[in-house]
């Protein structure tokens, strides 16, 4: 007969065992959750389906064209001159090299301060945002995400909010602090025109092998950086005017995802069928690539199509801007696409030239001859178009020019004539092409409009 001790052991040892296995089924739970809101096109036996996960995707470094500057070395006034001004796409280096973030953003870390905090991992099919704890979402990227075509990862605006049910575990979000601005990138008049105007702008994001996002433009003509903290990204970039149906042809029975396109659409792009031209379809459309490293910062100019899939696990974090030096193109696009977004910025660079004519003088006389450039209609041949993946895919723009290398400083009014614009939507939380904000904050004052709007009309 067992001793009353052996009986106690063994309550004990099935009460654990029994815990562990409620933890990991409620973690299934939330997982089969997720996936269901942020990807409900995809059954949940799919996920795997193409076998993504067999193939390697890593490319050789002898492709990547894109020029490389030193961080620490290279005067804001050369990067402007050489690479900002003529619209030339450029890799950043030792730019991370004091930031916090640098030695600290790491799966261990985020586990352990971060593991209670919910980050954004997509939108349901009702615009609402879907949330994943840290902890889950590491123990998926160490599971299930390793046969995932495309896996979920983290894109999240809002990753500076404390978002922990339980506000008394854990430290609280100090994220913003572990990195800064770097100064190549600090004139952004965007902030002129508010926190709560401004479209998203920040983005913290985390994911493994095969995700990523899929072939866009930025979005209101905004330039952009990316500052990666671990592991490797891989980037594929088009020049403004690439043609949307080379870059962004229909691809069913295929999802918009980063690997699908590198997986069906970018193999053409290495063919050479040119008898008299030995250049590949690629090479003839001014397409760059770019194998970007940890402590590596890429700079995107606006209206550059691009396409990045992580390759192995990665800690980054990317925002867009409106320097001076793309104040014109940006301008041109919020006028367009956000109108009292586009009126502000225009209202606030003109107060700007008042007080400070050395400045900012020149801007705002720029700003006020476009004042008689005709508004950009919306093309017919684009369409804003998003899954409801934490990788969102949009379509980018297309034009009529066949200047891959377009200056805009210098040439704007004429530019606007010949190329159409799109607004971009990635992540589903920037402006769709008809100008509609897409926000948590303006979807949800939609949403509650629409509420009323039904109340009304009941009584």
């Amino acid at each position: 007969m067992p001793s009353k001790n052996n009986q106690e052991v063994e309550r004990s040892r099935k009460k654990r065992s029994k815990s562990r296995e409620t933890q990991g089924s409620r973690y299934e739970r939330k997982i089969r959750r997720v996936k269901t809101k942020a990807r409900s096109e995809i059954d949940l036996f799919a996920w795997n389906k193409w076998k993504f996960y067999s193939q390697d995707y890593w490319i050789s470094p002898y492709v990547d064209t894109v020029p490389r500057i030193n961080g620490r070395s290279t005067p804001k006034s050369e990067f402007i001159e050489k690479y900002e001004a003529p619209n030339r796409p450029v890799v950043i280096t030792r730019l991370t090299d004091e930031w916090r973030g640098h030695s600290l953003w790491n799966e261990k870390h985020f586990l352990e301060y971060y593991g209670s905090h919910m980050f954004k991992i997509g939108e349901d099919d009702d615009d609402n945002n879907v949330y994943l704890k840290m902890k889950h979402f590491l123990r998926y990227s160490e599971t299930d995400a390793q046969y995932d075509d495309s896996p979920l990862y983290i894109f999240d605006s809002g990753f500076y909010k404390d978002r922990r049910k339980k506000k008394r575990q854990g430290q609280p979000n100090t994220l913003l602090g572990d990195y800064q601005v770097p100064d190549y990138f600090s004139d952004d008049l965007f902030r002129l025109t508010g926190e709560r105007r401004r479209p998203p702008y920040r983005w913290l994001v985390i994911g493994g092998a095969r995700s990523g996002t899929g072939i866009h433009t930025d979005p209101l003509g905004t330039s952009a950086w990316n500052a990666l903290l671990k592991g490797h990204k891989r980037w594929c970039l088009f020049p403004p005017g690439t043609p949307k149906n080379l870059v962004d042809p229909p691809m069913k029975p295929y999802d918009h995802e980063a690997v699908s396109w590198f997986s069906t659409v970018f193999p053409k792009f290495q063919v050479r069928d040119d008898p008299y031209d030995n250049r590949t379809l690629g090479e003839k459309l001014g397409m760059v690539q770019v194998l970007q490293r940890p402590g590596e910062t890429i700079f995107v100019p606006g209206g550059w199509i691009h396409v990045v899939m992580n390759l192995d696990m990665t800690f980054a974090v990317t925002q867009n801007f409106c320097s001076p030096t793309n104040a014109e193109y940006v301008y041109l696009n919020t006028r367009h696409s956000r109108p009292k977004l586009g009126a502000k910025l225009y209202r606030k660079i003109q107060e700007l030239a008042v007080k400070n004519p050395k400045m900012y003088g020149e801007l705002a006389k720029s700003l006020d001859s476009l004042q008689y450039v005709p508004r950009i209609p919306p093309s017919s041949s684009d369409s804003s178009s998003s899954s409801s993946s934490s990788s969102s895919s949009s379509t980018s723009s297309s034009s009529d020019s066949n200047n891959s290398d377009d200056n805009r400083s210098s040439n704007i009014g004429k530019m606007s004539r010949k190329r159409k614009f799109q607004v971009s939507s990635t992540e589903s939380e920037t402006d769709l092409s008809d100008g509609t904000c897409m926000c948590q904050k303006c979807k949800q004052n939609r949403k509650r409009v629409e509420r009323q709007r039904l109340m009304e009309k009941k009584s």
